[in-house]
């Protein structure tokens, strides 16, 4: 497969900034790899088979990112830099020549129950079932990777459309350039916000993440 044919694939977030971004400016992913953040989406359960009711009839989801790889869609090699702590990262520039001890991921300053714009490109906009944002409990610990024990059980914010059988309402289930997601309410300071953008005719979902501060 050509590198071309390699950047033309799925899709990711163009803003706010990601940690796919912010990996891709590094020289640490290349484009097409933060495009491609993909794994079974029928997170956050540990297992793949039917996506939940009523959407049984859309393809199966396959096994869902393990912990610790979460935010590249279960991800190894160049992509599993997404899911580095602030040390790992440090560890990582260095291995490269380009030292950062003070390292951080970038974090968006957000208000608790505000909106926060989000905007996608996509190279390939796949019959879409729709949307679901994970976010990090309130005593998570940012010196670990992200698990599902570091996220509250359930999603914050969900655009699922309800139109079945995907197959008869493909000109429906269309995938979203802009989306105006509605942030909880009660979180203080830094969070880690998880984007899954569910695909109704294949076993994957795509995920995309960033760091907020909520001020």
């Amino acid at each position: 497969m050509s590198n071309n044919k390699l950047q033309l694939r799925h899709g990711r977030v163009t803003d706010p900034q990601t940690r796919g971004l912010v990996a891709t400016d590094l020289g640490l992913i290349a484009e097409w790899e933060n495009n491609e953040m993909e794994g079974g989406k029928n997170f956050p359960d540990l297992t793949g088979g039917s996506f939940s009711p009523p959407y049984e009839m859309d393809s199966w989801s396959n096994p869902p990112p393990p912990d610790g790889l979460i935010l590249s869609g279960g991800h190894r090699g160049n992509r599993e830099v997404v899911n580095f702590t602030d040390k790992e990262m440090q560890h990582k520039l260095r291995s490269i020549g380009h030292p950062n001890d003070n390292f951080t991921w970038p974090t968006i300053m957000v208000n608790p129950g505000s909106d926060l714009d989000i905007y996608w490109a996509y190279t390939v906009a796949h019959v879409t079932r729709g949307y679901r944002w994970f976010i990090t409990k309130d005593d998570w610990n940012p010196a670990e990777r992200i698990t599902r024990a570091q996220l509250e059980a359930t999603p914050f914010y969900e655009d699922i459309y309800p139109y079945v059988p995907y197959y008869s309402n493909s000109d429906k289930l269309v995938a979203k350039i802009e989306h105006k997601v509605h942030l909880p309410k009660g979180k203080k300071g830094h969070h880690v916000i998880i984007l899954a953008w569910i695909v109704a005719d294949s076993g994957n979902a795509f995920y995309q993440a960033c760091d907020v501060d909520f001020g």
